[in-house]
Order: C-alpha cells, then structure tokens, then sequence
C-alpha cells in the first residue's frame, strides 16, 4: 500500500524532513515520515503540470494573434483547447534536492482548468494555492480504512486526496460525461475536480494515484457545522469525536434549508440532475455535502438571485431566509462502484431486513433514495415546493380486473406514479383485484422532465421481501409529459396495462404551473 511504500528506503540529498543513521553517507538517507514524502511528491507533480499547461497557452496565444488572421480559425484552435476531454502528459525527474528520481503523468489537465470558464481552477490559481511557492499543505483526519491522506491547501481552497487504481480508472472513464454536463448545467452541485495524477516511484516501488479538488466550502467563511447526507438512515449517526454530522444528526437537529422556494426548486432539480448523471456510471455512496455558517450579529449579504441559482457557482454560499445563516452544498465522494462486494453487501443488509434504509443498495435506487431525501428532510419547503415548472396532482382512482399475484389467487396493490428520479405511491389495498385508492399524489415537474414520461405502475406489496423477493408487478400506463403541460385535466378513464396480460387503470392528471412572480 502507499504508506508501507513510502516507508521504504528513498535515496535523496539533505532535506528538512530527511534523518540519517550514523556514518550513513548523505545520498541514503530515510524520510522521517510518510506524509511529508507524499506532500513533497504531490507538490512536485501540480507545479511541473501547472507550468507546462502555463506554457502552452502561452503558445497558442501567440498562435492566436500572429499565425491566424481569420477568426473561424482562431475560434477553431479555441475550441479544440477549451474541449481535450482526455489528454495525458508524461514527465520524468531525475533525483534532485528533496527528491528520488520518479516519474508521473498528468491527466486532462485543459478539462479540468476550462470548467466554469476558467474561473475556479485556473492554472495559476493552483499554483497559488498548491505550487512550490504556496505555504505548505495541512493534513486531515479521515475515517478511510484503506490508509489513503488527504490535504487541504493553507488557504482551504483545494483539497488533495489520494484515491486507488480503481477510483482512478473510473474518474477517467466520466471525465469526458462530466466535463460535458458541467458544461451545459453550470450550477451543478457535483464536486470540482482541478487534476488527477499518476506518480510512480522505482525506487520505493510506489505507484500513487491522487486527484486534486476544489472545496466545497468558501474559504471566506467559518463553517460551523457539517453535515454528511446520504440519503440512509440505518448507522448513519455522528460517532464519538467526529465533527461532521451524518443523516440521523440531520434529522434529529431539525435544521432544513431555509431559502427561497423559487431557489429550493433548483437546487432540488439541479440534484436530480446531477444524480442521474452519477446513476448511468453505476456509482453509489456518494453524499450532499452541507456547511453551515451563521452569525450572532448584523445580516449576511445576499449575491445571488433569491428567484433562482443566477449569480452562484461552485463553492459559494446561499443566504437563508432570515440571512443569518449561509448554506454551502457539494456532491462529493462519486468514485465508488457497485461490484461484486457491494451487491453482497446490499444482499447481507437485505435478508437483515435493511433492504432500503442501508447505504449500499443499487445505483438506481440509490440516486432514487438521495433525491427523495434532499427534497422531504433537507429543504424546508419538503414537497410542497414543487418543480421549477410546476406540481402534477395524479387523482389515484381505482383499477379493475388485476392479475392475482398471491397464491390465493388475489394481490394486494398499490399505485406508484414516477417522473424523473422521484416517486410516490398509494396505501394498499389488502386482496383486492379491484382496488380504489381514491387519493392525490404529488410530483415536482421540472424543466428538464419535458421530454420525459409520467409512468404509473400497479404493483403487489409483498410485506416479507427478506423471503418473498421484491413486490410483484402488476403493470403500467406511462404518459408523455408534454400531454399534461397545458394545465388541462387529463383523463385516463380504463386505460390498459402494459406488460400484463390483464388489468384497467383510472387516474385524473392536472398540472399546477409555479405562480408567476
């Protein structure tokens, strides 16, 4: 592993963190602890990158003014350089003063420096922070059992975090989906990464991956509390020492995020988003990231647009209701796939009877699970709020002639309705192949949804899934979303299920627009 690695012998010149036995000569000498060497390594490779990503751009400005007078082809060279999705630069150091000889590569540097415009991750903002000339890095504690360090620069902007092969692979693998999504929804929620490196040291026979990251937090601000959500409730509970709350701390606090219903909206559309992205990777375990600052005295000045996210950016705060209180939100710690081991884990908690309170469950139902949380126990407006186009009331009727799922030869249905990663569903009628629900549920519609489908499915609620499996399908109506949009009821009066061989379903859609200002 990195530490044992970084443990074994390195031969070096003098170095502050450097100690040598008696009568050993200079050049063998041991480093004194692991986390320096790592720190000397990383500060090495961000410098060397930094200046040759400098240097280029250099070039091409050059090439931009003197070698090309038409402004399509100076456009072109714009963007071929603002969108390299996958570059990777190799470079090589001999053993020099603090340093055994290594080598590393750097991977899609120009990505990483033209997210936000330029504007948060620039070359020359992380040498600022992280480069040879920045005032050293400061360790932080973390609960990883898989010995990784993590550092954060002294001014808290950047946050360095050794990550392993697997992690590593699957980051260059959403680089090119990831660039492309911040690229088109500029207020996603989703972590800012600033580098990724590979640094390999023959002599220790070390190879270390690391990923360097924007934080989440504004280094402006004092955070007073943090908050780790999942969006699970089973041992999700703050341990004795921690600072950081998880989900039970959430929910036990009382807090919610108290803006603007217009702002809530967003961010809850922009987090499902933002999640469905993280689902089509088939990664899981991931948290909303929540910092909370406050003040005693005096108000906290508002910069962004209180009817919507313009004016915000990654790592900048929203401003409470009352503006006493600052928000700061983040998605982070995406890099964990559902394998084998996690699909044995979530079958473990499912026969225990955690099934669906567990943090490992599937992707699918993971992103579900967080989108539903964020928006009942997170945001004060709960489902009131609706979607940033409008709120769908589906009038749950009844249904007839349902297949009997039971072995009796009857079923015990609900309705679930489904738009996007959200969903809500009926009580259930115990035995009964003609249920009638006679209620109202209610989905959030967002901008993004019109081009999606409403799917109301019936399903039969199976009470032991630990022995029984999952419920058991009974069929589905799904609904182009652009058919509701008018405002005008729309009826589905014994319409037809699909993928059964029986069933009718009545259900009454009218589409609530959000109150013009």
């Amino acid at each position: 592993d990195s530490q044992g690695a970084l443990a074994r012998l390195f031969t070096c010149t003098t170095c502050a963190v450097c100690d040598s036995e008696p009568g050993e000569p200079e050049t063998k000498k041991r480093w004194r602890n692991p986390q320096e060497m790592l720190k000397t390594l990383v500060r090495h490779c961000i410098q060397t990158s930094a200046n040759f990503a400098l240097r280029r751009q250099a070039l091409f400005d050059r090439v931009w003014t003197q070698n090309f007078a038409s402004e399509h082809r100076r456009s072109c060279v714009r963007r071929y350089c603002s969108w390299l999705p996958l570059a990777q630069r190799r470079f090589s150091t001999g053993q020099g003063v603090g340093l055994p000889a290594m080598r590393f590569r750097s991977f899609s540097g120009e990505l990483f420096s033209n997210l936000d415009g330029g504007e948060l991750a620039s070359p020359t903002q992380v040498l600022e922070s992280l480069g040879n000339n920045a005032v050293p890095y400061k360790e932080l504690s973390t609960n990883s059992k898989s010995g990784e360090f993590f550092f954060i620069s002294d001014d808290k902007r950047f946050l360095i975090k050794t990550i392993s092969e697997r992690e590593f692979d699957l980051l260059q693998r959403m680089l090119a989906s990831y660039q492309d999504h911040i690229r088109r929804w500029p207020h996603s929620l989703i972590v800012r990464y600033a580098g990724l490196f590979q640094v390999e040291v023959p002599d220790a026979k070390l190879t270390q991956h690391f990923s360097v990251m924007l934080s989440v937090f504004d280094q402006r601000y004092d955070i007073h509390e943090t908050f780790d959500l999942k969006g699970s409730i089973l041992k999700r509970k703050r341990k004795e020492g921690e600072s950081i709350g998880k989900d039970e701390d959430w929910l036990a606090s009382g807090r919610r995020l108290d803006m603007p219903a217009a702002q809530q909206r967003e961010i809850c559309a922009m987090h499902e988003l933002d999640t469905e992205l993280l689902r089509r990777f088939d990664v899981m375990d991931y948290s909303l990231l929540v910092g909370l600052h406050t003040v005693e005295e005096g108000l906290i000045a508002n910069e962004t647009d209180s009817s919507s996210l313009k004016g915000w950016s990654f790592g900048r705060g929203f401003v409470a209701a009352d503006q006493r209180t600052m928000y700061f939100l983040g998605l982070i710690d995406f890099l964990i796939g559902y394998g084998l081991k996690k699909q044995g884990e979530h079958l473990i908690r499912l026969a225990q009877g955690h099934g669906e309170t567990a943090s490992c469950v599937s992707p699918k139902a993971y992103a579900e699970r967080q989108v539903r949380f964020i928006r009942d126990s997170v945001m004060a407006g709960g489902e009131a709020i609706g979607g940033n186009l409008g709120t769908l009331r589906i009038e749950a009727q009844h249904a007839e002639d349902l297949v009997g799922a039971d072995w009796i030869g009857t079923s015990d249905p609900y309705l679930q309705a489904k738009l996007g990663l959200l969903s809500r569903r009926t009580h259930t009628v115990q035995k009964n192949c003609n249920p009638r629900w006679s209620c109202t549920l209610a989905l959030p519609v967002h901008a993004h949804h019109r081009s999606s489908e409403l799917e109301l499915s019936v399903w039969d609620e199976d009470n032991n899934r630990a022995l029984q499996g999952a419920d058991d399908f009974l069929g589905k109506v799904t609904v182009p979303v652009a058919q509701f949009l008018s405002g005008r009821p729309h009826e589905l009066n014994g319409q037809e299920l699909s993928g059964v061989r029986q069933g009718k379903l009545w259900v009454r859609l009218v589409f609530e627009p959000v109150p013009q200002a």
